[in-house]
């Protein structure tokens, strides 16, 4: 699924350079997924990936932390579509 939620990277000999989102892939899936993220954040109950998402959020800013939920989000759908994973509202997957 490319939904183009991930850091770009700028790789040259030792340098390593982590930049904003890719882009890459639809943009109404991202835009649709960022959406969810956003009302997650703002409307949502209480659970498990509301609570990540606010603590990420006081240390990387709302933005970031938005973009990182959408990412989250996308992940435990393909991993649902994929293999049939049941999703735990109240649990936030480690996801490495």
């Amino acid at each position: 699924m490319m939904a183009g939620l991930t850091p770009s990277r700028n790789q040259s000999g030792e340098r390593d350079v982590s930049g904003g989102i890719t882009k890459a892939g639809d943009a109404n899936l991202r835009r649709a997924l960022c959406e969810a993220a956003t009302v997650m954040m703002n409307r949502g109950r209480s659970t498990g990936l509301r609570k990540w998402g606010a603590q990420l959020a006081q240390r990387r800013g709302r933005k970031c932390a938005m973009v990182a939920l959408a990412r989250r989000i996308a992940v435990i759908l393909h991993r649902i579509w994929i293999d049939g994973t049941v999703f735990h509202p109240d649990t936030v997957p480690n996801m490495g």
